[in-house]
């Protein structure tokens, strides 16, 4: 069965936290991506010749929307437990001290972290998106972070 939670429930496993990833990202990257296409665009028209100060501008605030797409699905859904790739594959964010869900305010620090570390450092990234491997609790470094432990729930 390999190893448990605190409270008896089977840690995750990994290839089921990939396959969760995946699916959250197509759901979270198809709409928002969308309105950061539409308003960058917007933004990249509305002045006459498109100046490289406009492009820049619109591709910031197109970052910031699939930024925030992100930090809400993920730290409301987390926060709740699960997202919709989460539930899926049968596992679930829980709080590895109370075994309860961890919290918007959590969720939405552990998804940041994720981000940051794929976004500004890639290496720190990939590693911590490959810990859970190696990991007894099979934690990432963002779950580590906010104490956070996935669960198999059914």
């Amino acid at each position: 069965m390999g190893p448990t939670d605190r409270f008896g429930r089977p840690f995750a496993d990994w290839w089921q936290r990939v396959v969760a990833i995946l699916v959250d990202g197509l759901i979270v990257a198809i709409p928002v991506y969308f309105l950061a296409a539409v308003v960058a665009g917007a933004l990249g028209s509305a002045s006459p010749g498109g100046s490289w100060t406009n492009s820049t501008a619109a591709g910031t605030i197109a970052n910031v929307i699939v930024l925030a797409g992100a930090l809400l699905y993920f730290g409301i859904l987390d926060g709740r437990g699960q997202t919709v790739g989460k539930r899926a594959l049968g596992i679930a964010v829980r709080s590895e001290q109370t075994g309860y869900p961890i919290g918007i305010g959590r969720a939405m620090a552990r998804r940041a972290l994720y981000v940051l570390l794929w976004a500004v450092f890639f290496l720190p990234g990939l590693l911590n998106a490959l810990s859970p491997l190696w990991d007894t609790k099979r934690q990432a470094w963002h779950d580590h972070a906010v104490g956070s432990v996935v669960v198999k729930v059914r």
